[in-house]
């Protein structure tokens, strides 16, 4: 079918910066702009440029992302003390600077050894689970600080966590150590101007602001991408205003979070997740339990000040429009101000939280004395709560509440919704049945308790809703012209090998049709004489995760020549030798991608339009090296702030979180033939034991919080690929649900493209690879020859049917049919 030749990769010849590397680092600058959250100002900032100490182990290290499947080989990352000196700042504590580098280097080496012996013995990974955490650096002098010679301190705190791992509850991850608060106490003392800076990838204990005095402001920098140290120059300097706001609840103490002793590790428990707080995550324990944070939801300062005013509440049957105006009241700074809107439902028989996000929008940048008018839109179905007894989604009648302000904790009524009677909404069937009695939090009375006069009140009519019900059935095997041929070619056993892909030996040895270096997984090369070939998948979702440089053997095979993911670093050289091609002997080719900033610090733009230009970008250039697949966006929740992951998913909000991926999403699919690919598929929100544990979670939870923000996905963004989580939910692998995989994505929602599974999440004493077709969940990645025999033998055993095979393989082949591989090679 396809001409045979040595090697077909759209990897460049050429190492020479592209226009458009040039044009996407302006967007991932622009993205950090908007992520980057002020936290505490007492007037310090913004600072001119001039002479700064600068200190912390984030200073020159700045952290761009998190470890693990979410790394990005950029061409090169600004880090803050680089973004500061090209503003024009003058750093004056250079010495101290130069000792730290010297003291990563030593630590790093320690590290090394140790991660070799892993290496050796096969201990992939823990090792991936136990990333080089940064030191601390030494005890800063009186004399440097007077040698400095400034008034003016910036001390950048740093903190390291990725996949495979909870962050530690010690000062190596969410707390500082005892000698970086020494340090910054005599840099608050010492300097006029002390600016402490969080490089870290999620909510950090904050407990140090109200032991030391003289701080005089905070930044939330989180970890944002290649520009992220241009970016925080020109906000500290006022050349931008900060329009970051937090997408989650910042506690005053760890153990204000509800449960948080018995989170992951912590109890010694890893088998069993119990989510006992139930739909009481984040701001909806803290505003329903009235538990004070430090910082919350939605929060984040501006150089100037904003007024917002309500002008109209707008209904068309169901449809609610809230009418705000926007000005800007300071006298020097323009700025961008977010508009959120609450909804408080009535409480009766399904008992809720305060109050929830029901829709959100981002000002452009008004200059001093100017306005802007907003419409915030969401449809009132939108509120509707789960009522797991009669498996339905129900709005109660009484007063809806609508709150607008610019944090969940600074608003003011707006408009009141009164509904005549109860409605049903939708009807469903109950998913994922508990093994086990969960009890859960319960609240008492949730008492709205502002005064409501002359607040307007809209009558809404039961009767304008209209009640959807599912049918649940088998999906039928897809079927079309191209499909139908290529399928009629195959056996059973050839339809396995679509199934399943084709093995990690495809990235590292690049054994493929066609090779895009540094794919993280590739389906299978071995039906090309059927006229089948294989498609590729790369990691995020800071960006693409491709190899930077790589090697073009003689045999045309394709060999990393830097490491494509962190802990490559480490490998001993006798296996180096057989992974990495030589730079001296082969012909290079390059790929260089964009590090954007990580999905929390994206979210905190609150900012959909930008992030459906990140995804157009991020399109953009699968296009251009031949990635039909991004693995990305991550759309679990933060329930936890010390889950490893948090840095690469968007929130603990389930609405917010939703519209982020729809938008992304968007932009991906904008170019014909590349899709995202959501995850992880549901529930995995700790990394611990995450290929065992199970979490426990009742429907509702389920339903309203943890399936919510992948529901908006699939229905708004239209995404074409999700994978499914390693962890179990109520005792059952995702990959093997047939509620998750099936009722709830394909009957419920309507989802059309491919289901996955997570690298190496099936085999002896995980997930069973035929239940994966049982169940739905189309393809087994990374694939290899013991999960094609596995599917065979529960073929034979009746375990899984032809029919389930079938529609799996019809689901990948149109998949492959689709994509931009596909009709660039003429798939058909």
């Amino acid at each position: 079918m396809f001409k045979k030749r040595s090697l077909r990769t759209k990897a460049k010849y050429d190492n020479k910066e592209s226009e458009r590397e040039r044009r996407h680092k302006e967007i991932a600058y622009r993205a950090a702009l908007e992520g980057i959250v002020l936290l505490e100002n007492d007037g310090v900032l913004p600072v001119n440029p001039g002479k700064i100490a600068l200190y912390g182990s984030g200073a020159e290290k700045t952290i761009k992302g998190g470890t693990g499947s979410g790394e990005v080989n950029e061409r090169k990352s600004i880090s803050i003390l680089e973004g500061l000196k090209e503003a024009g700042f003058t750093i004056s504590t250079l010495n101290w600077i130069k000792d730290f580098s010297r003291l990563f280097k030593e630590e790093e080496g320690k590290y090394a050894a140790r991660a070799r012996k892993k290496i050796l013995k096969l201990d992939i990974i823990n090792l991936m689970s136990d990333p080089f955490q940064y030191p601390e650096g030494r005890e800063i002098t009186d004399a440097e600080i007077n040698a400095s010679g400034t008034d003016t301190c910036i001390y950048v705190v740093a903190r390291q966590s990725g996949e495979g791992a909870d962050r530690k509850l010690d000062h190596t991850g969410y707390y500082l150590s005892e000698l970086e608060k020494k340090n910054i106490k005599k840099c608050a003392e010492a300097y006029r101007k002390t600016i402490v800076v969080i490089n870290v990838g999620s909510v950090f204990d904050l407990s140090f602001m109200e032991e030391i005095l003289g701080i005089n402001a905070l930044i939330f920098f989180g970890q944002q991408g290649s520009q992220g140290g241009k970016a925080f120059a020109d906000i500290i300097s006022g050349r931008v205003t900060p329009s970051g706001k937090l997408v989650d609840t910042w506690p005053r103490d760890y153990e204000d979070v509800p449960f948080a002793p018995e989170f992951s590790y912590l109890n010694g428990n890893l088998e069993n997740e119990y989510y006992k707080e139930g739909i009481y995550v984040g701001y909806r324990y803290f505003d329903t339990f009235n538990v004070e944070p430090k910082y919350e939801f939605g929060y984040g300062l501006s150089y100037t000040q904003f007024a917002i005013s309500f002008l109209e509440a707008e209904v068309e049957k169901t449809s609610i429009r809230i009418k705000v105006k926007v000005k800007n009241t300071g006298d020097n700074f323009p700025g961008k101000e977010v508009v959120q809107l609450y909804a408080s439902c009535p409480q009766k028989k399904l008992v809720g939280e305060y109050q929830q996000l029901a829709a959100f929008r981002k000002t452009k940048t008004l200059s001093p004395g100017e306005t802007q008018e907003l419409t915030l839109d969401f449809d009132m179905s939108d509120l509707a709560g789960y009522d797991a007894k009669r498996a339905s989604f129900i709005l109660e009648p009484g007063e809806y509440i609508l709150r607008l302000g610019n944090s969940s904790r600074n608003t003011f009524p707006c408009a009141i919704l009164i509904l005549d009677r109860e409605t049903i909404i939708s009807r469903h069937r109950n998913i994922c049945k508990l093994e086990t009695d969960l009890e859960e939090i319960k609240p008492g009375k949730v008492d709205y308790q502002e005064d409501l006069a002359g607040v307007p009140e809209v009558a809404i009519k039961a009767s304008d809703f209209e009640t959807q019900a599912t049918e649940y059935k088998e999906p039928p095997v897809y079927r079309d012209q191209k499909v139908d041929n290529l399928m009629q070619r195959l056996s059973i056993k050839e339809m396995v090998e679509l199934v399943v892909g084709a093995g990690m030996g495809s990235t590292f040895f690049g054994k493929n049709f066609f090779t895009c270096p540094g794919a993280v997984g590739n389906t299978t090369s071995r039906l090309v004489e059927k006229g089948i070939i294989n498609i590729t998948l790369a990691d995020g979702p800071a960006g693409l995760r491709l190899s930077r440089v790589s090697a073009v053997t003689k045999r045309g095979t394709v060999k990393m020549v830097e490491p494509m993911i962190e802990f490559m670093k480490f490998i001993p050289g006798i296996v180096k030798k057989f992974i990495f091609g030589n730079r001296e002997k082969n012909n290079l080719v390059f790929q260089f991608t964009t590090a954007f900033p990580v999905e929390v610090a994206l979210a905190q733009s609150w900012n959909t339009e930008l992030l459906e230009e990140i995804g157009e970008a991020i399109g953009k250039e699968m296009a251009e090296y031949g990635v039909t697949y991004w693995l990305a966006p991550g759309l679990n929740i933060h329930r936890n702030p010390l889950c490893g992951r948090n840095f690469e998913y968007f929130s603990e909000d389930p609405f917010l979180s939703g519209k982020m991926g729809a938008a992304i999403t968007r932009g991906v699919q904008s170019i014909e033939g590349t899709y995202a690919t959501i995850k992880h598929f549901v529930a995995n929100n700790q990394e611990d034991n995450r290929s065992k544990v199970s979490s426990n979670v009742n429907e509702r939870a389920l339903r309203e919080i943890y399936l919510r923000g992948f529901e908006i996905a699939v229905k708004e963004g239209g995404v074409k690929g999700v994978m499914t989580s390693y962890n179990r939910v109520n005792g059952t692998y995702t990959a093997n649900s047939h509620d998750l995989c099936t009722k709830v994505l394909r009957n419920e929602w309507g989802f059309d493209g491919v289901v996955m599974t997570d690298w190496f999440a099936t085999g002896k004493g995980l997930a069973s690879n035929g239940l994966c077709m049982k169940a739905g969940n189309d393809l087994i990645m990374p694939g290899g020859r013991y999960y094609k025999k596995e599917i065979l033998a529960d073929l034979k055993k009746g375990i899984v049917n032809e029919e389930d095979i079938r529609r799996c393989a019809a689901n990948v082949l149109r998949s492959i049919v689709n994509s931009k591989l596909g009709r660039e090679y003429g798939v058909e």
